[in-house]
This record gives structure tokens, C-alpha cells and sequence, in this order.
């Protein structure tokens, strides 16, 4: 299927570029997961920026539940703060670039190496930085990206860290079991969720791109969804858009809610009765809400514009299914406004701040 933008066709091969990147992977995390064992690794950092950063944000749940070692998620530009101390040759340093030309993540994740560090890069371009750096290379199998939003390739990076955390966990473990059968059909569970809710959000549009300011919050993996929403629909829509925990709305925010903004809830049976709290307060403040939920929830008229998620998820793998439906709400908010979602404004001149000299972000000489 091709559509208009790059970026559609890209949210409509993530199923299978993540059962490709699952695939792919499983010997060589299998064998990463013996190193850590062999080398008496006592803890794990991942680092990123941007897309790379929210996809382990998004499964930081799974590492916190069933992983055997304590797992920090830390931007690559803080990285530097910490070492030497927290790095050393206990230490596992996962760095995630789907371009693998970050000039931060790639000297960041070098000098943790230097210090003794087991390193493990994951991306999606063999011949990057990273990939050329990397004593162990897990490569995404999203194929090439033209678009500056990333879409696929947070879905398989966050797919292979969840992998990576379930290599990690307990073999006994019931729950990282149940979280692997549910990982495995993931795919199937992404491309469901496009199909149904591509035409509720087209629906919703032309009522949606009249809104300029979101809040959006979720809980657990569906918090780093939400830092990833408001990332992508910045970066391509033009909204202004406030990330939050959905617990935490309720300290700061409403401060500056007015009815101007849209309150967008990311809400599941666990995080039910949070979410009814803060879609009560909008209604007070006279805000619009918008809730996007899993299937079998009742909110009653609490929400004003709704999508559902045709299925309830595996809880710590939440965010995976929640995504889809935030991906194509930032690329139809940005065509309902005329924006060319391949190519954001100021696109050039941010990666032209983020790329060491001489380096080229890949495919990005292919934008329309």
C-alpha cells in the first residue's frame, strides 16, 4: 500500500519489520544474555536520545518486572555525569540509534567501553557510528526510513529491548513467559490496531486539527508513549504538547489547562480510575478530552472524542499497543494542517546540530 507521505506507509510496515527484528535477534540476545551471566554484570543502562530514548522508556516496564538486574534508562547526553562510578566492568551499556550517527550516543557509549563496560549497540543502520563501535550489534530489520519522524524503527527497537529484558529475567519466571508469548504476537496485535483505528482517527480529524495545546499522559509503558507522542507530534504536527504520568497531572498542570487545549488520555483497566479523575477535572476546567483505550472499557461520557485499541494488551507491554494509534494521530493531524509530515520545519537544521561533521543521516537525501 502506498500512501501520500513516506511516514504512513513506514506506521504500516512496523508489524513486519518487528516480527523480522524479533527473528533476526533471538541467537544473538540468547548469547548476549550468557555474557552478562559469564561476565557478573550487576547492572544495566540503556541510553538514547530522542525516538531511541522513549523506545526504552516505552518497555521500561518489562525490565523493572521480570529483568534480574537493576535497569536505568539515562539520555545519552547525561551519560558523562556518571562515569566513572556507576560504569564499569560490571556494567552492561545498551546504546539505541536507529541512524547510528549520534555523535552523543557514540562517544558516550564508547568511553563507557573504555572503562571496562560490556557494550551492545542496537540499530537499524549496519554501517553507522554505532554499528562500527559495537562489541555486540543487535541490527533492526525496519528497512530504509525516509522521513524524519521515526515510526517502525521505535517499534523494533523497543521490541528487541523487551527481548533483551526477557533474556534477562528468571527462566521460572510465569510472568516473563506470559510476557514473551505476548511480545511474539505483538505484530499481529500492531496490525490489528492500525486497522481499526485508522478510521476512528480519520473520523475524529476534522474536529481534532483545530487544536493546538495537548496535554498527554499515560502510566507505565504508555507514559513513555506519551513522551514519545509529544515528541512526534511537535516534530511533524506543529501542536504544543505537554507529556505527563497520568498520577502526576494531578500535581502542576492544571495550573495552566484552559478549554484551548485538548486533555489526552492513554487509559487501561489499571490506570481506569486515574484517568476518570483527571478526565473529571478537564470537564470542571471546560477542557476537550480525548481518550484512546483498550477494548472492554467504559468510560462512560467522560471523554468527549474516543479511539479503543481492538484488544486489552499484556500490561507491561502497553505501550507497544498503544503506540500505533498515537503515530497515526501525528500524521493525520499533520496533513488536516497542510504540513508535509516527511519533512518538519527546521528538519535540516536540527540534524545538521545533531550529526558529527562529515557523518549524513541515513536516507535522509531521499525526503520528497
Amino acid at each position: 500500500m502506498t500512501h501520500s507521505y513516506h511516514m504512513l506507509d513506514y506506521i504500516y510496515q512496523s508489524p513486519d519489520a518487528l516480527n523480522r527484528t524479533l527473528s533476526s535477534n533471538e541467537v544473538k540476545i540468547e548469547r548476549i544474555a550468557s555474557q552478562v551471566r559469564e561476565r557478573n554484570i550487576q547492572r544495566i543502562i540503556i541510553s538514547g536520545v530522542g525516538s531511541s530514548y522513549t523506545a526504552g522508556i516505552i518497555v521500561a516496564p518489562v525490565f523493572m518486572r521480570v529483568c534480574l538486574l537493576p535497569t536505568y534508562l539515562l539520555p545519552s547526553t547525561e551519560i558523562a555525569a556518571y562515569q566513572p562510578g556507576m560504569i564499569d566492568e560490571n556494567t552492561l551499556i545498551v546504546a539505541v540509534s536507529r541512524s547510528g550517527e549520534r555523535g552523543w550516543v557514540v562517544d558516550s557509549f564508547c568511553e563507557a567501553i573504555r572503562q571496562g563496560a560490556m557494550g551492545v549497540a542496537i540499530t537499524g543502520n549496519s554501517e553507522g557510528l554505532l554499528a562500527q563501535n559495537a562489541p555486540n550489534l543487535l541490527l533492526a530489520s525496519e528497512g530504509p526510513e525516509a522521513s524524519f519522524p521515526k515510526t517502525k524503527s521505535v517499534v523494533t527497537h523497543a521490541g528487541i529491548l523487551a527481548r533483551l529484558a526477557l533474556a534477562l529475567a528468571d527462566p521460572k519466571d510465569p510472568t516473563a513467559a506470559t510476557i514473551l508469548k505476548a511480545l511474539y504476537g505483538m505484530p499481529k496485535l500492531i496490525e490489528d490496531t492500525l486497522q481499526a483505528c485508522q478510521p476512528q482517527v480519520q473520523v475524529l480529524m476534522p474536529e481534532l486539527k483545530k487544536y493546538r495545546t495537548m496535554m498527554l499522559a499515560g502510566t507505565l509503558g504508555n507514559f513513555g508513549v506519551a513522551l514519545e507522542g509529544s515528541l512526534k507530534m511537535q516534530e511533524a504536527s506543529g501542536l504544543v504538547v505537554v507529556s505527563n504520568e497520568t498520577g502526576n497531572m494531578l500535581h502542576g498542570p492544571w495550573g495552566t489547562i484552559t478549554p484551548d487545549w485538548l486533555v489526552t488520555l492513554l487509559v487501561t483497566e489499571y490506570d481506569q480510575t486515574l484517568s476518570e479523575i483527571n478526565l473529571r477535572l478537564a470537564e470542571k476546567i471546560g477542557a476537550k478530552r480525548l481518550a484512546i483505550v483498550e477494548a472492554g472499557l467504559d468510560l462512560g461520557s467522560l471523554a468527549d472524542y474516543e479511539i479503543t485499541i481492538p484488544f486489552k494488551p499484556e500490561r507491561f507491554l502497553a505501550g507497544m499497543a498503544f503506540l500505533p494509534a498515537i503515530q497515526l494521530l501525528t500524521y493525520y493531524w499533520a496533513v488536516a494542517n497542510g504540513l508535509d509530515p516527511d519533512t518538519p520545519a527546521n528538519a535540516s537544521a536540527v540534524l545538521e546540530a545533531m550529526l558529527p561533521d562529515g557523518r549524513q543521516e541515513p536516507e535522509m537525501g531521499n525526503l520528497k
